[in-house]
């Protein structure tokens, strides 16, 4: 778990000498370099700033969980980019998939001990998360229903440059969309390539806008029709994990069914993730995310699994920051409340698998087996 830099360096979190001590390595663990004293005076302003935030949300959150990072320095701009903006008419219409826990429910799964979750990614300063969590969900999907034998990694590039921004879809590249619209896209085209044919181009430095749509690129006729080059997804449609909530407060979210949809295998979600940015590792409470509605939500992620043995129960959420965000990647989200909104806008893409009985026999057969695997991992997994 990644520890906040004071607890590493044994520095005391007070002021004087021992904040400048504290901003001095700080420099030095993050190999951070300025532009010169103008810069630098900012950058410490900036820093100090991020200390007072980190202390306020720590006792807010009841456990550490907030520390100083390497975005501690960095203006709103230079930060990872979040990305979710859905139109102001969408209205939820797709099925909601009904999950009911059962006999057999594990008190704790963490799908990271399975193929089903592919590394983590980095979106860089693309505000691009929408696409990049839809991707992430078809590629689970893809991975359970065929038991593993789709073992690549999606192109979230293509989504995010070639989603179009009209009629359903209302998707704006690097400016924002939303899942719901990545689906439709994905749909309606001929599939989503394969991350080795279209890679993700986008700056991970500062925004130069969305690159143009490459799919034209990677496409091959074969007969009358076009396919795409390589192996490639295709999905039918989507469906709700939870009923969504589109307004008001969003408290009362049916988290029973989120912890029933997780079994089955990794959901889109999207959530408010206005504080992730401070976030250094633990389980991130309900009271220090803030507003759990629908009208707060700006980021899409993906959940991966809970576990109710540790002390405060918890979701185990994918970002799309790198691994240096949080732990390795990773976020605690406590399980007992719609904590940041985790279940107002949870999604299950319905992938489109071309296999015979005999494949689909020996598909279930791995997919019941990631499940145990899935279910007895996440026993060994501890949160201090």
């Amino acid at each position: 778990m990644l520890r906040p830099l004071a607890v590493l360096l044994g520095v005391a979190v007070v002021s004087g000498a021992a904040v400048d001590a504290e901003w001095e390595a700080f420099k030095r663990v993050y190999k951070k370099t300025y532009k010169g004293k103008r810069d630098e005076k900012a950058r410490y302003k900036l820093f100090l700033e991020s200390k007072g935030r980190v202390e306020a949300l720590n006792k807010l959150n009841g456990q550490p969980a907030f520390g100083i990072n390497w975005m501690s320095d960095r203006y709103e701009s230079e930060k990872h980019k979040k990305g979710l903006k859905k139109p102001k008419d969408f209205k939820p219409s797709a099925p909601v998939k009904d999950f009911t826990p059962t006999m057999r429910s594990p008190r704790s799964i963490d799908w990271r001990y399975t193929k089903a979750v592919t590394p983590v990614k980095n979106q860089g300063q693309c505000g691009c998360c929408w696409a990049f969590s839809a991707t992430e969900a078809i590629e689970s999907q893809m991975i359970l229903q065929t038991g593993a034998a789709y073992d690549f990694t999606l192109s979230p590039q293509q989504i995010c440059s070639c989603a179009p921004s009209s009629g359903a879809y209302g998707c704006d590249g690097c400016n924002g969309g939303f899942t719901e619209g990545a689906y439709e896209y994905v749909k309606t085209t001929v599939g989503l390539a394969n991350g080795f044919y279209i890679p993700y181009t986008q700056s991970l430095t500062q925004s130069e806008g969305t690159a143009s749509c490459p799919l034209e690129k990677v496409l091959e006729i074969n007969g009358e029709d076009e396919q795409l080059s390589g192996s490639y997804a295709q999905v039918s449609g989507y469906s709700y994990a939870t009923p969504p909530c589109t307004s008001g407060a969003c408290t009362h979210q049916d988290l029973r069914s989120l912890a029933a949809a997780l079994e089955q295998g990794p959901l889109s979600v999207c959530v408010n993730a206005g504080v992730w940015s401070d976030y250094t590792g633990g389980v991130l409470t309900a009271a220090a995310c803030g507003s759990m509605a629908a009208d707060a939500q700006d980021h899409c992620v993906m959940a991966v699994g809970f576990n109710t043995t540790a002390p405060t129960p918890y979701w185990i959420v994918r970002n799309s920051w790198a691994t240096t965000f949080g732990e390795q990647g990773y976020i605690y989200l406590e399980m007992s409340k719609n904590t940041c909104g985790i279940a107002d806008d949870a999604t299950i893409p319905d992938v489109k698998v071309d296999m015979t009985r005999e494949e689909q026999a020996a598909a279930a057969v791995k997919r019941e087996a990631m499940f145990q695997l899935a279910a007895q991992g996440s026993s060994t997994l501890v949160v201090v």
